[in-house]
Formats: structure tokens, sequence, C-alpha cells
């Protein structure tokens, strides 16, 4: 690699996605579609290897900032490369690769026409763009900005099929997105009033020295971004724009807006807490233990609403629900076990719950049925594709060997030292219920065999490379985690630098 690339290539890995964006609608028009989707594969797979690069940098060397246009912090633009940064630029990668691949089978048939499969490539790779500057920007000015171009390619391909049920949800979701957007200005203001600073770094010395004086004004700024990226995140009780959107939309927009798109806000969350007011900061104040009963709430009550359903792409949109209160639960344990689950909950759960609705949306395509209760023996027809959803089903239980038992087996040890028994059941609990509403779905699928027994029509084969690569990673993070596993506890002392680990 190039010293000038390796040197830029923060600022690059953004900056090709979006000009990749930007050029896309105009590639669909003189080339071969086909050209247009390997071009958009192919940028997201080299943005998964610069991430992977930057990440390895950064375990290996430490964490480093980049100023944009050499303007130095606090009067440039300063990108923040540490160990959360490249903990989740690998996700990124890791996830919306496949996803893409997926997607590019049958783009066009899935949306319609050809324009509105240009505008879908346009819009995912402006979200996968918005979700890497997330991870990477080192100002609150910057976070909403990503924030607001996530949102908007987020909403935009919801609705990328065009028919009566996802326009709807996607206005559902509008309106709440933007209503969480406006929390989160109303924070970002009270901010930047209290220390004079758009700079993580520079607002967290401030208020280190400064925040005794206005207790109330900080907490109120702290409850602004709890709820505005409680919305965008879907943390209930916040989250009743998500079953629909989910559900209703395309599984490639479903697979990217699950795994990916929600981690970037709470992502967004982490830095604004974790850096910019410090861990010192939020432990004194009862924000920490909201966010706990928050997520304890988010994994029960998720779980019994996905139980009810038995439509099975809004089962699974009503887990989303349920594993997100796992990544906030850990959150609010604010222990080094507890930040560590949550980061590998976040690479769980993407890997998992990408794979789950791509595999959904394979069953639905191929058999024309979106309930459980009529998927009797599908097993029987597509066996591989029934093979990598039990996977992705036993990692989201948290089965040993599974990604999902590396994360909650973290979480589990932060709740035990911090002292939190209630906390140690609803993760116990948690898993039981995720077991009661996945298991049922495996049983129908491989052990009700229909009359007659139907013959076999797999998903295609560039969708089984798709599902059977996010199946590995499920199994290869369980069963070898200490890498990622060192990252994520390495981006979890990052945020807690000011605290005691």
């Amino acid at each position: 690699m190039s010293l000038v690339v390796r040197d830029n290539l923060p600022v690059l890995i953004v900056v090709a996605l979006l000009s990749s964006a930007y050029v896309m609608p105009l590639l669909t028009k003189i080339r071969r579609f086909r050209f247009a989707e390997f071009f958009a594969v192919f940028m997201i797979a080299l943005a998964l290897s610069g991430g992977i690069y930057l990440g390895q940098g950064i375990l290996n060397h430490g964490s480093f900032t980049y100023a944009v246009g050499g303007w130095a912090a606090p009067w440039g633009i300063e990108l923040s490369l540490d160990a959360v940064s490249g903990f989740f630029l690998i996700t990124i990668g890791l996830v919306a690769t496949p996803i893409m691949l997926y997607a590019s089978y049958d783009l066009v048939a899935e949306v319609g026409s050809r324009s509105r499969a240009a505008w879908f490539l346009t819009l995912f790779l402006l979200l996968v763009a918005a979700l890497c500057g997330l991870a990477i920007t080192g100002d609150i000015f910057n976070i909403y900005v990503m924030v607001e171009v996530a949102t908007i390619a987020s909403c935009a391909i919801v609705s990328a099929r065009n028919d009566s049920a996802s326009v709807a949800a996607t206005f559902k979701y509008l309106m709440l997105a933007t209503i969480g957007s406006g929390f989160v200005l109303l924070g970002i203001g009270f901010l930047f009033v209290l220390t004079g600073n758009l700079n993580l770094n520079y607002i967290g010395q401030t208020l280190r020295l400064t925040w005794q004086n206005y207790p109330t004004a900080l907490w109120v700024a702290l409850s602004f971004f709890t709820v505005g990226f409680g919305v965008k995140s879907a943390l209930f009780p916040l989250h009743v724009w998500l079953p629909d959107a989910h559900s209703t939309a395309i599984s490639p927009s479903s697979a990217i807006l699950s795994s990916l798109a929600i981690k970037g806000y709470i992502i967004a969350l982490l830095k604004i807490f974790y850096v910019g007011v410090g861990a010192q900061i939020i432990w004194e104040l009862p924000i920490t233990a909201i966010l706990t009963l928050l997520g304890m709430g988010a994994i029960v009550a998720g779980a019994l609403f996905a139980l009810a359903q038995d439509e099975l792409k809004r089962r699974l949109a009503f887990s989303t629900v349920s594993q997100v209160g796992y990544i906030f639960l850990g959150i609010g344990l604010g222990n080094i076990h507890g930040l560590t689950g949550s980061f590998m909950h976040i690479l769980s759960h993407a890997l998992t719950k990408a794979l789950l609705f791509l595999a959904a949306g394979a069953m639905i395509k191929r058999t024309g049925k979106t309930r459980i209760s009529e998927m009797a023996g599908i097993g029987f027809k597509m066996p591989v594709t029934l093979g990598v959803f039990a996977i992705g089903s036993l990692s989201m239980i948290g089965i040993p060997l599974f990604s999902g038992f590396v994360s909650k087996w973290q979480l589990l040890l932060g709740a035990l030292a911090k002292g939190n028994y209630l906390a140690v059941l609803v993760l116990v609990a948690g898993s039981l219920l995720a077991a009661a509403y996945l298991l049922p779905v495996l049983r129908t699928a491989l052990f009700v065999r229909p009359t007659p027994t139907p013959a076999k029509d797999e998903a295609p084969s560039v969708q089984l490379v798709a599902m059977v690569f996010l199946a590995a990673l499920v199994l290869v993070v369980g069963v070898f985690p200490h890498q990622v596993l060192q990252l994520a506890q390495k981006a979890a002392a990052t945020l807690l630098r000011w605290g005691v680990l």
C-alpha cells in the first residue's frame, strides 16, 4: 500500500464510498447493470479491506488522529482512529459485503425496475459511507451530519419496493427518525453552549473541569441524546417504527438496517457519552442506571413481542428490539466486561441478524410463504438455507461455539462484577425466550414433513455464498474469538480511559 493511500486511508474510505454512490446512477446508464452491481460489491469489499488494515494497525500500534486538510482540532475536522473505530469499520465491511452480494442476484426483479435498483445501490453505498463516517469522526457536528445521511438513506431503502405497506412503514420511520434527530440536535446544542467546543476530546477536557457547575444542564443534554439515539436505534419503548420498517422492506434492506444501521447510532451514543462526556461523569449521573433498566426491559419485551408473531420477518424484526437491549445493558453496566460484551454483541448480532434476514428472504422468495405456520417441510426443500438459518438461530440464543455466546458471556461477567443479579436473571431469561421464538421455526421447517414431500429448490448459488460466508463468520468468532475479543476489550478500555478499568 502506497504511503499516500496509507496515510490518508481513514478519509479515503468514506470519500471512496460517497464518490461511488454519486456516480452509481450514471454508471447504470452507460454500462450493463450487472457491472454496476459488481462495482458496488467491489467498493464495499475495498472498504472492508481498509477497515481491517486500520483495525490491525490500531491493535498493534495504538490510536491516532487524522486532521482533515491539515487543520488541527479544535478549528479543523478531526478523525479519531481508535479501537472503537477499528472494531466498527471491520463489522461494517464483514456484514455489508455479503448483503450487497446477496442483493446483486435479483435486485431489479425485487424492486421492480432498473431505475429503482440503481437508486437502491446509491442509497446502500451512502448508508455504508455514513456508517463509516460515524465510526471515525471525532466531533459532534459531523456525527450529526453522518446520522442524518444514514437516516435518510435508511428510510429510502425501506421503500425500495414501492408497495403500499413499505411506503406506509417508511413514512412512520421518517416521522419518528426526524423526532429523534431533533432530540440529538438539542443535545448537541446543550453541549456546545456548555463547553464552546464541537470536538469530542475538547468537550471532555472542558467538562471534567466545569461540569459540577451545571449538572442539571448536562443531565438534560444526556437525556436528549438518550431519547434521540434511542428512537433511531429502536430501544424499547421507542421502537415502534422498527417492526413495520424491517418486516416490509426487501430482505437486503432488512438485513442492512437491522444489522448495521441501528448500530451506527449506538456507536455515536457511545462516543458522546464516554469520549465527549467521560466515564467518571457518566457514573456520577443516573444515566447508566436508566440505560441498564431500559436494556433489561428491551430484552424481555422484545422477545415477548417476537413470540406473538407468526410472520417470519416480523418475528425477526421484534427480535432485533430484544437484541438491542443487550447492547444497552452492557453500556449501562459501564465496566470493562459490560462494554466488551456490548461491542461483541454489536458484531455478533450484525452477523447473525443479517444471516437470518437473508435466509428468511430466500425462503419467502422461493416458497411464497411468509408465515411460520405455513413453512412445514421447507428444510427438505432448502436444506442449505435452513442450515445457515439454524446456525444464526443458535448464535442468537447464545449456544457455546457460536458468536452470540461470546458476547452474552461477557455481559454476564459484567453483570456479576457489578453485583447486578437482576441483570444476570434477565440475560438468562433472554436466551430462553430467544430459544422459544426461534426453535419453533426450525421445528416446523425441519421436522414437520409435508405431504407430498416438495422437490428441492435451493436459493441461487450467489445468495448461498453470501449466507454461508456469514454463517462461517458466526462460527469462526464463536470458536476462535481471541483476536476480535481483544479488539473489543481494547475498545471498551478506550471508552473507559478516564475511569477505573
